[in-house]
């Protein structure tokens, strides 16, 4: 299978270069580009042609949302994962709006990065944003029941839906219930963003990155939408 193709452009250099070393170590990508600006994001896409551009859309000579639209004018089949330190609702809106396939916060951890990468890569629908949430924070969030805790590990596990409720002997419709009350609680957008504030929050423990992961076949139901 060849690599898919990825660009990274990030002014901080010694995280461009952090990141570009954790991709070249994954055998299904590779860093193909890297930009310090975001004038040099849009000629680097122009130049590639990337299958996924990593982009800080808070760099030096970037429009934020205007350089997301500039790399897919000269690159449209490139699909874009914006990364920021900031998660203002109102810029996480706006690139998606402008064709973003998702927002990923530099704080998230290893395994959040890969499954996001890969869905990404996998669907052309696909949506992730992974980024904290302010009804997420805070002492007084309420606590996921003992059922909840075992959907989001199940979940974590990359289990479909079908498979989940099969496990725990319950309906599907039971599981999008549970789900439902999980994205409540912890002020989840996605699937994955669910997982990755309830391991922040010591709540499930840290799942290992699944095979399925890894090999890029993940359930139906496993996709990292809003919907559950």
């Amino acid at each position: 299978m060849t690599p898919a193709r990825i660009v990274l452009a990030d002014d901080h250099n010694l995280f461009r270069e952090t990141l570009g070393d954790l991709l070249e170590a994954q055998p299904a990508l590779t860093v193909v580009g890297h930009a310090a600006d975001g004038a040099a994001a849009v000629r680097c896409a122009a130049a590639e042609r990337p299958d996924l551009f990593l982009l800080d859309f808070r760099m030096p000579h970037s429009r934020g949302a205007g350089t997301v639209r500039d790399i897919l004018a000269v690159s449209p089949s490139t699909r874009i994962l914006c990364l920021s330190a900031y998660a203002e609702p109102g810029l996480v809106h706006e690139v998606l709006a402008a064709g973003a396939r998702g927002v990923l916060h530099k704080g998230i951890d290893r395994e959040a990065l890969l499954m996001a990468i890969e869905r990404t890569l996998e669907e052309a629908a696909h949506t992730t944003v992974l980024v904290p949430s302010p009804a997420a924070e805070g002492s007084d969030r309420e606590a996921l029941s003992s059922r909840e805790r075992q959907v989001l590990v199940s979940v974590a596990a990359a289990m479909s839906n079908r498979q989940i409720a099969d496990s725990l002997r319950i309906t599907e419709g039971t599981v999008k219930r549970h789900l439902n009350s999980v994205f409540r609680k912890l002020g989840a957008v996605s699937r994955l963003d669910a997982v990755n504030k309830a391991v922040q929050a010591h709540i499930i423990p840290s799942p290992t990155l699944p095979t399925a992961v890894r090999s890029g076949h993940w359930g139906p139901d496993a996709r990292s939408t809003p919907s559950p």
